[in-house]
């Protein structure tokens, strides 16, 4: 069986380096990319299985990159992590069929399942 791939999408160095291997421990392929905007640049996202990104991040959030993916017709699964009470953007997580928000901190244990229950459905 191949391993699964995860997209990162964070506009901070150290949490897309430190996630990435986490992830790669438990034998994940990662891509990352520092904003939403890097995401969609992307040509096709035919090896991504699932998008963990961050809600908070200059110019376009986690959450506008995931609306214009599903735009476009994607329907890969997504994560999003945040480190604020997001209640201004409960309906359009819920539009954009996010599957789990997740509050920073977030524990390895807690992000491996997340993934998991994601790419499960």
């Amino acid at each position: 069986m191949n391993a699964a791939t995860i997209y990162i999408v964070d506009d901070d160095e150290a949490v897309r380096d430190s996630t990435r291997l986490l992830l790669e421990s438990y034998h994940y392929l990662v891509r990352t990319f520092e904003s939403g905007a890097a995401l969609l640049a992307e040509d096709g996202m035919d090896d991504c299985d699932c998008l963990l990104l961050d809600l908070h991040m200059p110019g376009m959030n986690g959450v506008e990159a995931i609306e214009a993916l599903r735009a476009r017709g994607d329907g890969t699964p997504a994560i999003l992590v945040t480190g604020k009470s997001d209640a201004q953007f409960r309906a359009r997580i819920a539009a954009a069929k996010v599957h789990i928000v997740l509050n920073k901190p977030v524990t390895s244990e807690t992000l491996i399942r997340a993934i998991e229950s994601a790419m499960a459905d």
